[in-house]
Order: structure tokens, then sequence, then C-alpha cells
């Protein structure tokens, strides 16, 4: 089997759903196995979805499909407080990432029943060598099968482009706040060292909320313009 045959197919499963965006792909070794040709023909094949911008490659984690929104979209839902990177985090440690109750304080968030189920995320991110604690949450019903390994490669607002409602605004509550001891652990800083508390909300266009984001950053190192237009 020629390598434009295995790109191909490749290419279709990722065109047609069968591969989402942001999904994890067969590493090199068991597509080599799969369509029992040698590692070189393999690699040809990637590397030809890889230049195409439609897989990404990522050291020490494997391949994914590439998310499918523009950096322009993440720049327009943005709201006034935008970072001056919108690049995928370089390294990623998970705290916590299980399914729970809604409750009834994110019942009211998400104007949802208590009784659902949401997928709760933490993990730390390193982005251009600046730390952040991201705490994420998804209504499972918005996001069947959702795999936290894609943000190994995406950033919160492309992870959220993957749901079966998409965001078209983002709500931002932006805060100065004193560090406690356990974000001061996180961050290597000393106990009451301003940081920067973000909290996120996206919203479809009719106005129901399909994820919400915490956000920390060490206030001294991070830095963000501020459009008023």
């Amino acid at each position: 089997m020629l390598f434009k045959e295995i790109y191909a197919a490749l290419d279709q499963r990722i065109n047609n759903g069968g591969y989402p965006p942001g999904s994890t792909l067969p590493n090199e070794a068991e597509l080599q196995k799969k369509y029992d040709v040698s590692r070189t023909t393999i690699r040809k094949a990637v590397n030809k979805l890889v230049a195409e911008n439609k897989v990404v490659r990522k050291k020490g984690s494997g391949l994914f499909v590439a998310p499918i929104i523009s950096k322009q979209n993440i720049l327009e839902m943005t709201g006034i407080i935008r970072p001056l990177y919108l690049e995928s985090s370089d390294k990623i440690k998970f705290k916590d990432t299980y399914l729970r109750l809604v409750g009834s304080y994110y019942a009211a968030v998400f104007n949802v029943s208590s009784q659902e189920l949401l997928y709760d995320i933490s993990f730390t991110a390193e982005i251009k060598g600046e730390i952040t604690c991201e705490h994420l949450l998804l209504l499972l019903d918005n996001f069947p099968g959702f795999d936290s390994n894609c943000l190994k490669v995406m950033s919160i607002i492309e992870a959220v482009n993957t749901g079966t409602q998409k965001p078209d605004d983002v709500y931002q509550d932006f805060q100065l706040i004193k560090a406690t001891e356990e974000i001061s652990k996180q961050f290597h800083i000393q106990e009451k060292d301003p940081v920067f508390k973000i909290t996120n909300l996206f919203s479809t266009r009719q106005g129901k909320i399909v994820a919400l984001e915490y956000r920390l950053q060490d206030a001294v190192k991070t830095r963000y313009s501020i459009d008023f237009s």
C-alpha cells in the first residue's frame, strides 16, 4: 500500500468526523500494524497531513487532529481582555479529570438540572514559560466523549468549540486577588502576592452557557492587552 493511499484513508476519516477535531490519532506504530506497511510509509502519510495542518504532532504526546476554529475567531470572541498569546500549551499537567453531578450552584449557572453530569478538569499549563492554573467545567450533554488529552494541542477556546453547541461569545470577569497558600505553591510565589483570576463564560448566540473556565495567573509575570474599541 502506497503512502498516498494511507494518507487518503486518514484524511477521509478526519473529514467525515471519524477522528473529530482535537481527538487522539493512533500512533505511528499502531498505524503501521493496522495498514501492514513500513514505518517510513506511515511517516510519509502523517507528514503530509501535518504539512497540510490537518494533524498536529506533539512531542511526547502523540498525534492529534488539528482544531478547526481559527485564531481570528478566537480574537473575535475574547472580549476586551486579550492574552498576548493564543497558542496551545507547551506542557500540561493534569490534576483532576472526572465526571460529577452539576449540583445546585452550577445548575443555576448552566440553567440545567442539578442531576446532570459535567466534566470537571483541573490542570496546570505552561505557555512560553508562563504557568497558568486552569479549571474547566463542561456539560456532558454538550461534550459527549470529550477527551481531555485534546488540551495538549488546543487552547481552551478551541476545545470548547468541539462541543455539539458552539460558543459565539465569551463573558469575562477579571479580578486581582491575593495568593493563598495553595496558589503560592503552584506559582512559586509568596502568599498574598497578586494573582489574576479570570472567569470565562462561553455562550451560544442564543445565550446558553456551554462551558465555564477559571484561570489563575501570576499578576507580576502575565501581560494582557486591553481593547476598549
